[in-house]
């Protein structure tokens, strides 16, 4: 249905830079220590990398990467737009079984209590790369590329060769860096969730998203699509519940932008680039424990940039 646009994280130097300026240079031979202290920590690489394989698909990442905080690097070698999709998984699952329970097409299904989705790197372009930072407890992950791009009836890219399967292991968790711009999701307790934004403009936003669900069965993302002139959130309501939709879409599809799934709790920080005007944010995902979709949920907001 829709192409997210890259992301990519800027750079933190912020916290380094204000030790620098408030030492008192007392000689006392504990500044260097303090100023070490003060920074912050530096995050793991994961790099990811899709290229074409033929009429399949090969993703290379490494057997094992020390966790906590990270950074995934994502480099879009083929021809095709495509995403890096952090899963964790409790117990012994195959990639078909993970597959299986993230690729249903347009058929809403539970989500399995195994499956924690750990964010990454939302859908980029061809040739293009993209960062996302955050902390990864240890475990057993996948990463998985559900992108169709236009063709909704096309086999996910995973099921194609792109997945990768990898270890991560104990690691220290860290600061994430400071944004301008983010946006939270939140919720009263009893499945009704709402956006809270702030610090959007137009350009290259660095975003925190925070999933903030009470609920550990909230997992969400969120998408932001231009809303075409003179249309209306009812408008992409109804685009998206009718079954047999008419007339021109209400949203700009092609200039899109969002996020990875994240579970309840967890928080990345990416890049969304917007341009002036009304964006509708949405997430389409759906709680484990039944198959309704968090835009009929209040995952369906408005948001203006300038």
């Amino acid at each position: 249905m829709h192409k997210l646009t890259a992301i990519a994280l800027g750079a933190f130097a912020a916290t380094g830079l204000a030790a620098c300026g408030s030492d008192s240079g007392n000689g006392n031979g504990n500044d260097n220590a303090d100023k070490k202290a003060a920074a912050p920590a530096k995050p793991a690489t994961l790099a990811i990398t899709t290229s074409d394989a033929g009429k399949r698909f090969a993703m290379q990442a490494p057997s094992s990467v020390k966790g906590g905080l990270v950074e995934v690097r994502f480099t879009n070698a083929s021809k095709a737009p495509h995403e890096a999709q952090l899963v964790r998984i409790d117990g012994d699952h195959s990639a078909k079984e993970l597959l299986d329970a993230v690729d249903t097409g347009d058929k809403p299904a539970k989500i399995p209590d195994w499956l924690h989705a750990e964010g990454g790197v939302a859908t980029t372009q061809p040739g293009q790369s993209g960062t996302a930072t955050s902390n990864l407890p240890a475990g057993t992950y996948y990463v998985i590329d559900t992108e169709t791009g236009n063709d909704d009836n096309a086999p996910a890219p995973s099921r194609r060769g792109a997945i990768a399967k990898l270890t991560v292991a104990p690691g220290e968790d860290g600061t994430l860096p400071t944004t301008a711009a983010t946006i939270k999701v939140v919720d009263d307790g009893k499945e009704r969730y709402k956006f809270e934004t702030s610090g959007l403009t137009s350009g290259a936003n660095t975003v925190t998203f925070e999933n903030a669900s009470k609920s550990p069965d909230a997992l969400h993302h969120v998408v932001a699509f231009p809303i075409a002139k003179g249309k209306t959130l009812a408008d992409v309501r109804k685009a998206f519940t009718a079954r047999n939709p008419s007339g021109p879409p209400p949203l700009d599809f092609a200039n899109g932008t969002g996020t990875t799934v994240l579970d309840a709790g967890r928080s990345l920080v990416t890049t969304m680039t917007l341009k002036p005007g009304s964006y509708a944010l949405l997430c389409f995902l759906n709680d484990r424990d039944d198959t309704k979709p968090h835009f009929l949920k209040g995952l369906l907001a408005k948001v203006d940039v300038s």
